[in-house]
Protein backbone atom coordinates (compact mmCIF):
# COMPACT_ATOMS: atom_id res chain seq x y z
CA UNK A 1 0.00 0.00 0.00
CA UNK A 2 2.47 2.45 0.72
CA UNK A 3 4.86 2.01 -1.73
CA UNK A 4 1.63 2.29 -4.32
CA UNK A 5 0.61 5.83 -2.62
CA UNK A 6 3.98 6.76 -3.40
CA UNK A 7 4.37 5.52 -7.00
CA UNK A 8 1.17 7.77 -7.67
CA UNK A 9 2.84 11.11 -6.15
CA UNK A 10 3.75 13.39 -8.27
CA UNK A 11 5.14 16.88 -8.44
CA UNK A 12 3.52 20.03 -7.92
CA UNK A 13 3.52 21.29 -11.71
CA UNK A 14 5.42 24.56 -12.46
CA UNK A 15 3.15 27.16 -12.48
CA UNK A 16 3.03 30.34 -14.83
CA UNK A 17 4.18 32.65 -12.09
CA UNK A 18 7.08 30.85 -11.42
CA UNK A 19 8.59 31.53 -14.77
CA UNK A 20 7.47 35.43 -14.44
CA UNK A 21 8.62 35.92 -10.67
CA UNK A 22 12.37 33.89 -11.80
CA UNK A 23 12.23 36.16 -14.86
CA UNK A 24 11.83 39.57 -12.51
CA UNK A 25 14.74 38.27 -10.11
CA UNK A 26 17.14 37.71 -12.87
CA UNK A 27 16.55 40.91 -14.31
CA UNK A 28 16.86 42.89 -10.62
CA UNK A 29 20.01 40.78 -10.17
CA UNK A 30 21.52 42.18 -13.60
CA UNK A 31 20.24 45.61 -12.90
CA UNK A 32 22.11 45.39 -9.61
CA UNK A 33 25.14 44.08 -10.86
CA UNK A 34 25.71 46.50 -13.55
CA UNK A 35 24.60 49.50 -11.06
CA UNK A 36 27.04 48.60 -8.21
CA UNK A 37 30.25 46.77 -9.88
CA UNK A 38 30.33 47.99 -13.72
CA UNK A 39 31.16 51.11 -15.05
CA UNK A 40 29.28 51.17 -18.32
CA UNK A 41 26.18 49.99 -16.75
CA UNK A 42 23.77 50.98 -18.93
CA UNK A 43 23.01 47.93 -21.33
CA UNK A 44 22.52 46.01 -17.57
CA UNK A 45 19.38 48.81 -16.75
CA UNK A 46 18.47 48.23 -19.89
CA UNK A 47 17.95 44.60 -18.82
CA UNK A 48 16.76 45.26 -15.60
CA UNK A 49 13.63 47.56 -16.43
CA UNK A 50 12.09 44.05 -16.73
CA UNK A 51 11.73 43.30 -12.94
CA UNK A 52 9.92 46.55 -11.51
CA UNK A 53 6.92 46.01 -13.90
CA UNK A 54 6.31 42.57 -12.82
CA UNK A 55 6.92 43.04 -9.16
CA UNK A 56 4.34 45.49 -8.66
CA UNK A 57 2.06 43.67 -11.77
CA UNK A 58 2.02 40.82 -9.01
CA UNK A 59 1.64 43.06 -5.96
CA UNK A 60 -1.90 44.27 -7.75
CA UNK A 61 -2.80 40.80 -8.75
CA UNK A 62 -2.26 39.34 -5.51
CA UNK A 63 -5.58 39.03 -3.24
CA UNK A 64 -3.51 39.05 0.07
CA UNK A 65 -4.10 42.14 2.02
CA UNK A 66 -1.79 41.29 4.67
CA UNK A 67 1.33 43.41 4.66
CA UNK A 68 4.50 41.03 6.37
CA UNK A 69 6.24 42.68 8.70
CA UNK A 70 9.33 41.36 7.19
CA UNK A 71 8.72 44.17 4.13
CA UNK A 72 9.15 47.04 6.65
CA UNK A 73 11.93 45.80 8.77
CA UNK A 74 13.99 44.69 5.39
CA UNK A 75 12.70 48.05 3.84
CA UNK A 76 14.07 50.23 6.56
CA UNK A 77 17.54 48.19 6.27
CA UNK A 78 17.67 48.78 2.89
CA UNK A 79 16.53 52.05 2.52
CA UNK A 80 19.18 52.77 5.46
CA UNK A 81 21.91 50.97 3.82
CA UNK A 82 21.40 53.08 0.09
CA UNK A 83 21.58 56.51 2.49
CA UNK A 84 24.55 55.53 4.65
CA UNK A 85 26.18 54.81 0.76
CA UNK A 86 24.70 58.14 -0.33
CA UNK A 87 26.41 59.50 2.38
CA UNK A 88 23.45 59.46 4.85
CA UNK A 89 21.73 62.04 2.39
CA UNK A 90 18.00 61.44 1.84
CA UNK A 91 16.73 58.95 -0.71
CA UNK A 92 13.59 57.36 -1.72
CA UNK A 93 12.53 54.73 0.57
CA UNK A 94 13.06 51.00 -0.13
CA UNK A 95 10.54 49.60 -2.66
CA UNK A 96 9.42 47.13 -0.30
CA UNK A 97 7.48 50.23 1.53
CA UNK A 98 5.26 50.74 -1.98
CA UNK A 99 4.50 47.25 -1.93
CA UNK A 100 3.40 47.32 1.61
CA UNK A 101 1.27 50.50 0.54
CA UNK A 102 -0.60 49.00 -2.19
CA UNK A 103 -1.76 45.99 0.07
CA UNK A 104 -3.17 48.14 2.27
CA UNK A 105 -4.82 50.72 -0.43
CA UNK A 106 -5.84 47.78 -2.62
CA UNK A 107 -9.74 47.21 -1.68
CA UNK A 108 -10.15 51.03 -2.34
CA UNK A 109 -8.60 50.68 -5.37
CA UNK A 110 -11.17 48.12 -6.42
CA UNK A 111 -13.34 50.75 -9.39
CA UNK A 112 -15.65 49.16 -11.94
CA UNK A 113 -16.79 52.28 -14.04
CA UNK A 114 -14.79 54.37 -16.25
CA UNK A 115 -15.14 57.77 -14.18
CA UNK A 116 -13.84 56.10 -11.47
CA UNK A 117 -10.90 54.73 -13.13
CA UNK A 118 -10.38 57.85 -15.13
CA UNK A 119 -9.83 59.43 -11.57
CA UNK A 120 -7.89 57.05 -10.06
CA UNK A 121 -5.15 57.14 -12.86
CA UNK A 122 -5.51 61.14 -13.28
CA UNK A 123 -4.27 60.64 -9.68
CA UNK A 124 -1.66 58.50 -9.93
CA UNK A 125 -0.14 60.30 -12.92
CA UNK A 126 -0.34 63.41 -10.78
CA UNK A 127 1.13 62.05 -7.88
CA UNK A 128 4.36 60.94 -10.61
CA UNK A 129 6.59 64.24 -9.43
CA UNK A 130 5.37 63.74 -5.35
CA UNK A 131 5.74 60.23 -5.14
CA UNK A 132 9.17 59.47 -6.79
CA UNK A 133 11.37 60.99 -4.06
CA UNK A 134 9.32 59.39 -1.50
CA UNK A 135 9.03 56.08 -2.41
CA UNK A 136 11.29 54.43 -4.69
CA UNK A 137 9.43 54.03 -8.14
CA UNK A 138 6.97 56.00 -7.05
CA UNK A 139 3.34 56.56 -9.01
CA UNK A 140 5.16 54.80 -11.85
CA UNK A 141 5.17 51.25 -10.03
CA UNK A 142 1.72 51.93 -8.80
CA UNK A 143 0.37 52.60 -12.16
CA UNK A 144 1.98 48.56 -13.15
CA UNK A 145 -0.16 47.25 -9.54
CA UNK A 146 -3.21 49.27 -11.00
CA UNK A 147 -2.77 47.31 -14.15
CA UNK A 148 -2.45 43.84 -12.19
CA UNK A 149 -5.58 44.51 -10.23
CA UNK A 150 -7.38 45.22 -12.94
CA UNK A 151 -6.35 42.26 -15.08
CA UNK A 152 -7.40 40.10 -11.68
CA UNK A 153 -10.56 41.38 -11.60
CA UNK A 154 -11.23 40.97 -15.29
CA UNK A 155 -9.62 37.13 -14.75
CA UNK A 156 -12.14 36.67 -11.60
CA UNK A 157 -15.07 38.29 -13.61
CA UNK A 158 -14.88 35.65 -16.86
CA UNK A 159 -14.69 32.87 -14.45
CA UNK A 160 -17.75 34.13 -12.72
CA UNK A 161 -21.39 32.93 -14.55
CA UNK A 162 -24.12 35.29 -14.85
CA UNK A 163 -26.23 34.84 -12.00
CA UNK A 164 -28.60 37.97 -13.18
CA UNK A 165 -31.12 37.62 -15.67
CA UNK A 166 -30.59 40.62 -17.52
CA UNK A 167 -34.82 40.99 -18.58
CA UNK A 168 -35.46 40.77 -14.30
CA UNK A 169 -32.17 42.52 -12.92
CA UNK A 170 -31.47 46.30 -12.97
CA UNK A 171 -27.64 45.81 -12.57
CA UNK A 172 -25.42 45.87 -15.77
CA UNK A 173 -25.24 41.94 -17.17
CA UNK A 174 -22.15 39.92 -16.34
CA UNK A 175 -20.76 40.24 -19.65
CA UNK A 176 -20.75 44.11 -19.97
CA UNK A 177 -18.98 44.81 -16.86
CA UNK A 178 -16.39 42.02 -17.56
CA UNK A 179 -15.85 43.49 -21.19
CA UNK A 180 -15.58 47.05 -19.43
CA UNK A 181 -13.05 45.23 -17.36
CA UNK A 182 -10.88 44.05 -20.00
CA UNK A 183 -10.89 47.31 -21.84
CA UNK A 184 -10.11 49.02 -18.25
CA UNK A 185 -6.82 46.33 -18.22
CA UNK A 186 -5.51 47.14 -21.35
CA UNK A 187 -5.72 50.98 -21.27
CA UNK A 188 -3.92 50.51 -17.62
CA UNK A 189 -1.63 48.57 -18.86
CA UNK A 190 -0.97 51.06 -21.92
CA UNK A 191 -0.45 53.88 -19.54
CA UNK A 192 2.14 52.05 -17.14
CA UNK A 193 4.32 50.98 -19.98
CA UNK A 194 4.51 54.70 -21.80
CA UNK A 195 4.80 56.40 -18.23
CA UNK A 196 7.55 53.51 -17.02
CA UNK A 197 9.21 54.03 -19.93
CA UNK A 198 9.25 58.00 -19.97
CA UNK A 199 10.27 58.01 -16.41
CA UNK A 200 12.87 55.66 -17.05
CA UNK A 201 14.85 57.41 -20.00
CA UNK A 202 14.78 60.30 -17.63
CA UNK A 203 16.48 58.78 -15.39
CA UNK A 204 18.92 56.89 -17.40
CA UNK A 205 18.92 58.98 -20.31
CA UNK A 206 19.31 55.73 -22.47
CA UNK A 207 20.98 56.11 -26.25
CA UNK A 208 18.43 55.09 -29.35
CA UNK A 209 19.39 51.70 -29.70
CA UNK A 210 18.71 51.12 -25.86
CA UNK A 211 15.81 53.10 -25.44
CA UNK A 212 14.43 51.09 -28.59
CA UNK A 213 15.26 47.54 -26.84
CA UNK A 214 13.68 49.13 -23.46
CA UNK A 215 10.60 49.83 -25.61
CA UNK A 216 10.49 46.34 -26.76
CA UNK A 217 11.43 44.69 -23.91
CA UNK A 218 8.57 46.81 -22.00
CA UNK A 219 6.39 45.48 -25.05
CA UNK A 220 6.83 42.07 -24.75
CA UNK A 221 6.71 42.11 -21.09
CA UNK A 222 3.38 43.44 -21.30
CA UNK A 223 1.86 41.01 -23.54
CA UNK A 224 2.89 38.43 -21.66
CA UNK A 225 0.91 39.73 -18.24
CA UNK A 226 -2.00 40.82 -20.82
CA UNK A 227 -2.67 36.87 -21.36
CA UNK A 228 -1.22 36.07 -17.87
CA UNK A 229 -3.12 33.48 -16.47
CA UNK A 230 -2.24 31.61 -12.96
CA UNK A 231 -1.95 27.75 -13.49
CA UNK A 232 0.41 25.08 -14.94
CA UNK A 233 2.72 25.97 -17.66
CA UNK A 234 3.00 24.53 -20.65
CA UNK A 235 6.58 24.34 -20.35
CA UNK A 236 7.24 22.04 -17.68
CA UNK A 237 11.38 21.45 -17.08
CA UNK A 238 12.84 18.93 -15.21
CA UNK A 239 11.68 18.47 -11.39
CA UNK A 240 15.53 19.58 -10.28
CA UNK A 241 14.50 23.03 -12.35
CA UNK A 242 11.44 23.64 -11.66
CA UNK A 243 12.05 22.92 -7.39
CA UNK A 244 14.52 25.74 -7.68
CA UNK A 245 11.92 27.81 -9.92
CA UNK A 246 8.76 27.41 -7.48
CA UNK A 247 12.00 28.36 -4.57
CA UNK A 248 12.50 31.23 -5.89
CA UNK A 249 9.08 32.57 -6.97
CA UNK A 250 7.86 31.77 -3.13
CA UNK A 251 10.79 33.93 -2.01
CA UNK A 252 11.41 36.97 -4.65
CA UNK A 253 11.57 39.51 -2.27
CA UNK A 254 13.60 38.02 0.45
CA UNK A 255 16.24 36.97 -2.50
CA UNK A 256 15.67 40.63 -3.76
CA UNK A 257 16.32 42.08 -0.44
CA UNK A 258 19.67 39.83 0.60
CA UNK A 259 21.05 40.55 -3.27
CA UNK A 260 20.62 44.24 -2.46
CA UNK A 261 21.92 44.22 1.02
CA UNK A 262 24.88 42.04 0.14
CA UNK A 263 25.51 44.81 -2.91
CA UNK A 264 25.17 47.99 -1.27
CA UNK A 265 27.63 46.21 1.59
CA UNK A 266 30.31 45.37 -0.83
CA UNK A 267 30.01 48.92 -2.23
CA UNK A 268 30.64 50.44 1.09
CA UNK A 269 33.14 47.67 2.71
CA UNK A 270 34.88 46.57 -0.22
CA UNK A 271 35.68 50.07 -2.40
CA UNK A 272 37.96 48.48 -4.17
CA UNK A 273 35.47 46.31 -6.14
CA UNK A 274 33.09 49.07 -7.46
CA UNK A 275 34.03 51.89 -10.38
Amino acid sequence: MHEGARSTSKPQALDNTDWLKTLAIVAVSVGHIGYFFLEDDLWWSVFGRLAAPTLFFFIGYGQTRTVPPHWIWLGFILTLLESWNAGWTWVPTNILFSFALIRIARPQAQVYGWSAFALLVSALFAMLPIASPIVDYGAEGWLWALFGLQHRMYVDGRSTPDACDTAQCSAPPAHALVKNLGLMRLLACAIAAVVYVWQEQKEFAFSQTQLATVILGIGVLSTCLCLFRRGPSRVQPPEAIAGALRFISRHTLVIYAIQLAASELVKKLLPDLVP
